[in-house]
């Protein structure tokens, strides 16, 4: 059967939304598992070269997931990234806290849902960082989402993962998460 002959069967966003599905589950191969939680990647996954890696650590009585590393624009990169599942949230919740600290520069929050189809798709809302652990708090309503496809509001009881990233352009990052909580 030609491609011409299948589109017309099955549709073209159906071929296009397989092909992608492929595309992530061969990036998945690029993934490195760091605890049972937190997985990291890079846009090395999609042909980026951003560097980095994530640690799982321990400091006094803290423990911690370390994301380090160069985030880079070339060949149209730009992120490194540490994701957790969740399933499970209540529609009650109203957002999320995290207790972190960093290098002084700026990080973001990409929350997946159950709506989020393509890769490419998110939520996302910003966080600074300092030298010492603060708690930081984001509102689900104060996220934007990165395509006018999605829905405007997250719902809380559709969310899928959350994802600590350094995104976007070119600089040294150096974060670490001890708590994620839901409110």
């Amino acid at each position: 059967m030609s491609i011409e002959r299948l589109s017309r069967v099955i549709g073209l966003g159906n071929i296009f939304a397989a092909l992608m599905g492929s595309f992530v589950l061969a990036g998945d191969l690029e993934m490195s598992k760091i605890n049972a939680n937190w997985v990291f990647f890079s846009d090395q996954v999609m042909g980026g070269k951003s560097q980095g890696k994530a640690m799982a650590l321990n400091e006094g009585n803290d423990q911690f997931v370390r994301l380090q590393g160069d985030v880079t624009t070339v060949n149209n990169g730009g992120f490194i990234q540490i994701r957790t599942p969740v399933n499970g949230l209540g529609k009650e919740l109203k957002g999320l806290s995290l207790k972190i600290r960093g290098n002084g520069e700026r990080y973001y929050v990409f929350i997946r849902t159950s709506g989020t189809m393509l890769p490419w798709q998110y939520y996302k809302a910003e966080f600074p960082s300092q030298r010492e652990w603060a708690e930081v708090s984001i509102e689900f309503e104060s996220f934007d989402r990165s395509s006018a496809w999605l829905s405007k509001k997250i719902k809380p009881e559709t969310v899928k993962s959350i994802g600590i990233v350094a995104f976007g352009r070119e600089h040294k990052a150096l974060v670490d998460v001890a708590a994620l909580q839901f409110f």
